[in-house]
């Protein structure tokens, strides 16, 4: 009985990380998010170049997150390590991940425009609610 115990529970974990591992979307991958004639969308709120978030990784950043204040925010209040205004591309690549999780309310690995918007405002609500 406990070695069937040890093997049911052995290829449950297998399963787990097999699933875990193999999730489509958010594994590192820059998506373009670019209209069909190249330009990107222009989101509510965005006072652009206000905050400036600055270093190799701002032009890595999605267009809602260098493009907005709630963005700009939210880059440099939680991805800005250093506090100097300037962020790296792992930490881009990291802040763009986070914000598209965060935005993608149905689950399904793509975020509209409407998403988008949602998640600027709910953003903008939790940021100065934070004092940031």
């Amino acid at each position: 009985m406990r070695i069937r115990h040890f093997w049911i529970c052995l290829t449950g974990v297998f399963f787990s990380l097999l699933g875990a591992c193999s999730t489509p979307g958010w594994r590192g991958q820059d998506f373009d998010y670019r209209y069909a004639d190249g330009s990107y969308p222009v989101y509510p709120g965005g006072q652009y170049g206000e905050y400036g978030v600055g270093g190799d990784g701002a032009r890595h950043l999605d267009p809602w997150l260098s493009g907005t204040q709630p963005g700009q925010r939210l880059v440099l209040g939680f991805f800005d390590h250093n506090y100097n205004g300037r962020i790296g591309v792992d930490r881009a690549g990291e802040a763009n991940r986070w914000f598209r999780r965060f935005a993608d309310r149905d689950h399904d690995l793509r975020i509209t425009d409407d998403e988008i918007n949602r998640a600027l405002i709910a953003l903008d609500r939790k940021l100065r609610q934070r004092g940031l």
